[in-house]
């Protein structure tokens, strides 16, 4: 682990909503799922569910909440952006406007005491540990912009319900091939295992990448790349690229780099669905 500065440390109340949360997630997708596995076993369309959400939410937070909102590298219409905020919203990461808000502010304070996910403070709090305080640094401003735009708003407004419909749709799916029991174990497996594999992926981006790996862009903060965690998070590992040119709409810029999240944008591009598409330079394609 490298030696990084000690931050100014701000007393923080437990946030115990998100603590028990995080907690009944974690102790379902640990003991639940591979105890119901065991003892029931899963379907082919348990992990189809599984597989094919987690790619669907794993874009909604990159490509949604992170390129499109919190980093403006591109345009798209309203319905593209709708879309990708509910893909986003059913992986259980919190509104798009408290996301986007507060990764703006991770940049803008990176490795400082107002870094959301501080990891000057060590691999744990970067990861999840400060899901489970009540953030003393948190400022309105980084979240102004965001609370002009009617999308996310309505997505903000309407969060639980999107929450709710993601997980109710796996069991629903699950019900509809064979019962109740087929039900619950997807939605066991494809819901709530599902989340709980997302949400680690990503949190990988917060502790890993600000931990180990390399620096070849910048060394003006503890950003760093790891091509395993772009496997896990659909690109997003390229983080020293991306802390070095947070604008560009690729994490991983050369043509070869595991990025499927730029992918995702340039088909949306190439079919119209999306525009002013910024790499390094700034320049809209």
């Amino acid at each position: 682990m490298p030696n990084l500065p000690t931050p100014a440390i701000q007393p923080a109340a437990p946030n115990y909503l998100t603590t028990a949360l995080f907690s009944l997630v974690s102790a379902i997708a640990v003991i639940g799922v591979p105890v119901f596995g065991y003892v029931y076993g899963y379907s082919w369309l348990d992990w189809t569910l599984f597989g094919v959400l987690y790619v669907v939410t794993g874009l909604g937070i990159t490509v949604g909440y992170h390129r499109l909102l919190s980093h403006r590298s591109f345009d798209c219409p309203s319905w593209v952006k709708a879309v990708l905020l509910v893909a986003g919203g059913w992986a259980l990461e919190n509104s798009a406007l408290k996301w986007a808000a507060d990764h703006i502010r991770h940049h803008a304070a990176c490795d400082h005491a107002a870094d959301p996910y501080n990891a000057t403070r060590g691999f744990w709090y970067s990861h999840c540990g400060w899901l489970f305080y009540k953030d003393a640094n948190a400022h309105d401003k980084y979240a102004s912009r965001l609370r002009q735009d009617s999308i996310v708003m309505w997505q903000h407004r309407h969060y639980w319900m999107i929450v709710l419909s993601g997980l109710g749709l796996t069991f629903v799916a699950g019900f509809l091939y064979d019962g109740w029991i087929s039900g619950l174990g997807c939605f066991l497996l494809a819901g709530v295992g599902r989340v709980f594999a997302v949400l680690n992926s990503t949190f990988c981006i917060n502790s890993v990448c600000h931990l180990w790996g390399r620096q070849p862009h910048s060394q003006a903060d503890s950003s760093r790349d790891s091509w395993l965690v772009s496997l896990l998070t659909f690109g997003e590992g390229y983080h020293n690229y991306h802390h070095t040119h947070q604008s560009d709409y690729r994490n991983g810029p050369r043509w070869y780099n595991f990025d499927p999240s730029k992918w995702l944008i340039f088909t949306l591009f190439k079919l119209g669905l999306a525009s002013s598409l910024k790499t390094a330079s700034s320049a809209p394609h």
